[in-house]
């Protein structure tokens, strides 16, 4: 089937449905919701399955920010641990209560 009369198959489904045109396309808003909603599962997978060729054009075209994920990624409590350059003393420190547990050579 070509993209016409798939375009043309899709466009009476919505009328059908009561569905509102999407604004971005005619296809691409329901790309861009099933790879968004798989942006937890591995990419390269999210890639393959949904036919793209590449990960960049699923990355920078379809996964779009959700509020769900902004709140996750601004909540985050973990800390990072303090390290010193490459080649210098390296102190770990405990996450919860800041104390040092332990100094070693960074490598």
């Amino acid at each position: 089937m070509d993209r016409h009369a798939l375009a043309g198959c899709l466009e009476m489904a919505e009328a059908d449905a009561g569905l509102p045109k999407l604004e971005g396309g005619l296809f691409h808003p329901y790309r861009r919701k099933w790879a968004t909603e798989r942006k937890h599962q591995p990419l390269t997978d999210v890639a393959a399955a949904g036919g793209w060729q590449n990960t960049a054009t699923l990355v920078t075209c379809y996964q779009q920010p959700t509020n769900d994920a902004l709140l996750a990624v601004t909540s985050e409590t973990r800390k990072m641990r303090d390290v010193a350059v490459v080649g210098g003393p390296r102190r770990e420190t405990d996450s919860q209560t800041g104390q040092v547990t332990g100094q070693h050579w960074a490598t």
